[in-house]
């Protein structure tokens, strides 16, 4: 479906699609709507399963993934080990999402390299400017 860009901000327009990860229909649904009311391009999915399939299809091309760590089958931890063995999709940094201050303390700094860290719940205007701090560090490849 497109996407209007009227209203868009330069930071919406240049961000690409962000994926959602995150198991709480509740909270996929409320972020991608935050998201696409500020004009950006994002997708949801339900498990890391999923997002590994369309990323590995080559459905979907995030500038960036918003990432929650704590989902049931392969959690975030997981997806991200298997994202960075792969060279092209290793490349899409990752904002992590968790309930736990010690886990996202830890996995930032660790092996998951992530680019940045949200603690939940997030507030929608936390949530935009991390977004929109990021999207000034990161453009999409043309």
């Amino acid at each position: 479906m497109p996407v209007s860009t009227a209203g868009r901000t330069d930071d919406a327009q240049a961000a690409g699609v962000i994926l959602v990860i995150e198991d709480d229909a509740d909270v996929r649904g409320g972020t991608v709507a935050v998201l696409e009311a500020e004009g950006y391009r994002a997708v949801g999915v339900p498990t890391a399963y999923e997002a590994l399939a369309l990323l590995r299809a080559r459905k979907v091309k995030p500038s960036f993934i918003l990432l929650d760590l704590m989902m049931p089958g392969m959690t975030g931890g997981q997806f991200r080990a298997e994202q960075l063995q792969d060279a092209e999709l290793g490349t899409v940094p990752v904002i992590l999402v968790s309930a736990f201050p010690n886990t996202l303390e830890v996995t930032q700094k660790g092996s998951l390299r992530a680019a940045a860290a949200l603690m939940k719940p997030v507030e929608p205007r936390r949530l935009l400017a991390v977004i929109a701090r990021y999207c000034r560090n990161h453009r999409p490849a043309v």
